[in-house]
């Protein structure tokens, strides 16, 4: 049982996502395929329109597209906000590859759409808590009237189960959304023919295999009983670790739709005073960080892919902890790679680490990234990107790395990091000269999972160049 005081209460509270002006009081279940055909025509008209004003005169190009663009997005957010879902979640993962092909507005609203969804009215919420437990449990459970946080296929709330000879124990519920697995494959076709009508991607025949791998990672993460296992793999693979935190899980009231999860306390991970701790105990969380990151990728071949700011929680010795620690919070993204895929990837990090040009072509090639028909400068702007992508772990930042989170002046600034920006100047390049040639589908979930951890280092404004740490993982790693 979990008992708190009125200071440890205010942690919480502090720790949690304050919810948007108003709320949704039902997802558009039945409506959403009207929903998003209405937005697809209205988005074509406001491109024909458009294109009638450069006609007559009325608007130059450039300033006809920006006017389109921002009324396509307003519409756009807007309308995914309330979908939720498959849509949505695609929507997020498709901006990851958008950095490299859609325009900056398209893809700022495709982003967008993980930190400005709507939460779903408490009556909505509790009706699907009550079809999905026995009547018994359900009268048991009283949930906060304010959701920890609002995302595109579930709600989390602080609950409290009545027991008839205990004390009320406090949980995490973790409740999706009616209708979210039903609702995948149908959200997927009308992103995607709605990115073919308002035509921010051309030719979307070539992505099919990314949609694949997009519409069998929702299917995961709508199943907890996976996430279930996937919890409490985590939480035997961690229960010595002295950094990092897997919640308990309550196995005995989850369902295939509901979690009952530990309820912990802490910090998000961009809160302020995580920002005022020291540089060695910021250095100390993101070394943790980086650690799981190549274990998950290079040892366990498990990954959760998704490691955006709201998935952590910093418990802060200022908070009465022993020490600081980081608490990893969901585990719907987890995706098992096989080892056919991440022993090439492997061989190609150590040859971008090592400037290995011949071997960054060679495995480059083996694992669908280039073509043996590929131009030599096809060829060379492939290697030029991935020696930029591992910039952090080179020689020039190699600094000292140890548990502790010490760093001297080699080290690399993650704060300062321009990364992102530089790799998607290459990429658009990349993508231009390759006629928009998709990844291989693996790809996006690793990239996922490394775009996301290096923007955790920054926003702990990390000063770490970790290459000893990186060749210790991809040396060891069969």
């Amino acid at each position: 049982m979990i008992k708190q005081n009125k200071t440890e209460r205010a942690v919480v509270k502090s720790s949690t996502r304050k919810p948007h002006a108003g709320e949704l009081k039902s997802i558009k279940k039945h409506a959403r395929t009207l929903k998003l055909i209405g937005l697809g025509v209205k988005s074509s008209v406001k491109a024909t329109g458009a294109a009638l004003d450069v006609a007559l005169g009325r608007k130059n190009k450039e300033e006809s597209y920006h006017l389109l663009l921002k009324s396509t997005v307003d519409s756009f957010v807007a309308e995914a906000g309330q979908l939720k879902g498959g849509f949505m979640k695609a929507g997020q993962m498709l901006s990851i590859y958008g950095e490299h092909f859609l325009p900056s507005q398209i893809n700022q609203a495709l982003k967008s759409l993980q930190s400005d969804s709507q939460p779903v009215s408490l009556a909505t919420m509790r009706k699907k808590l009550k079809r999905s437990l026995s009547s018994s449990l359900y009268k048991n459970i009283t949930l906060d009237p304010e959701p920890l946080g609002a995302a595109s296929l579930g709600q989390v709330y602080r609950a409290q189960m009545h027991g008839p000879a205990s004390h009320p124990r406090e949980f995490a519920l973790k409740i999706q959304y009616p209708g979210m697995a039903r609702a995948i494959s149908s959200d997927l076709a009308m992103l995607k023919r709605l990115l073919q009508v308002t035509r921010w991607l051309p030719d979307m025949q070539r992505f099919d295999d990314i949609y694949d791998e997009i519409r069998a990672m929702l299917h995961r993460e709508v199943d907890y009983h996976r996430e279930l296992r996937h919890i409490l793999l985590y939480r035997k693979l961690l229960i010595e670790d002295p950094v990092l935190k897997v919640p308990q899980v309550y196995e005995e009231y989850s369902s295939k739709t509901i979690l009952f999860m530990e309820l912990i306390r802490g910090r998000r991970l961009d809160d302020p005073r995580v920002a005022q701790i020291s540089q060695l105990r910021r250095n100390r969380l993101a070394l943790a960080l980086m650690r799981l990151t190549f274990q998950e990728i290079f040892i366990w071949r498990t990954v959760q892919t998704d490691p955006h700011v709201g998935n952590f929680l910093v418990q802060l010795k200022e908070d009465g902890f022993p020490d600081d620690r980081l608490v990893l919070l969901d585990f719907g993204a987890v995706r098992r790679f096989p080892l056919s895929y991440i022993r090439p990837f492997r061989l190609l990090s150590l040859a971008a680490l090592h400037h290995n040009r011949d071997q960054i072509i060679h495995y480059g090639t083996a694992m669908g990234f280039l073509r043996h028909d590929d131009t030599h400068e096809m060829q060379q702007l492939f290697v030029k990107i991935l020696i930029k992508a591992v910039q952090p772990f080179s020689e020039a930042h190699a600094g000292t790395c140890d548990e502790r989170g010490s760093y001297t002046q080699q080290d690399y600034h993650w704060s300062e990091d321009t990364l992102a920006e530089e790799l998607s100047q290459l990429a658009r390049s990349a993508v231009f000269s390759f006629k928009l040639r998709p990844p291989p589908p693996e790809a996006i979930f690793l990239d996922r999972k490394l775009v996301g951890t290096a923007t955790l280092l920054k926003i702990l404004g990390a000063r770490l160049g970790p290459r000893t740490m990186a060749l210790s993982f991809l040396d060891q790693a069969p």
